[in-house]
């Protein structure tokens, strides 16, 4: 559960990390093979942008001054 800024900027990068091996993955392997080792990042990708939209969406800790 994703509670502070740096928190989501981590999750963000760890999302672009796992892109990135997907798509090196693409090039190297069958589309069989691809598939079944693409499967559980894709979910964890899908977890983590999940945990993100919910951070952003919640609530302010520290609510701007108006």
């Amino acid at each position: 559960m994703i509670q502070t800024d740096d928190q989501m900027l981590l999750a963000q990068q760890c999302i672009n990390n796992l892109i990135t091996v997907l798509l090196e993955a693409r090039k190297v392997h069958s589309l069989q093979d691809y598939m079944r080792m693409a499967e559980p990042i894709l979910l964890e990708v899908q977890q983590r942008e999940q945990e993100i939209l919910e951070y952003l969406t919640g609530e302010l800790e520290h609510p701007v001054a108006s």
